[in-house]
């Protein structure tokens, strides 16, 4: 039992370093935000007033 939690120990600190270490660009906050207030705004634009 004691050899699988050191092993998966290992695996998860190797991915978490690898995900760290990755260079892709991916979404800011900001832009996920932003994104979100546009569909929400132009949700309100098309639903008439009650």
């Amino acid at each position: 039992m004691a050899a699988d939690v050191n092993s998966y120990d290992a695996w998860f600190r190797a991915k978490v370093q690898a995900a760290l270490e990755e260079k892709c660009t991916g979404t800011s906050q900001v832009q996920v935000m932003q994104a979100a207030q546009a569909l929400i705004d132009a949700k309100r634009e098309v639903e008439p007033k009650s």
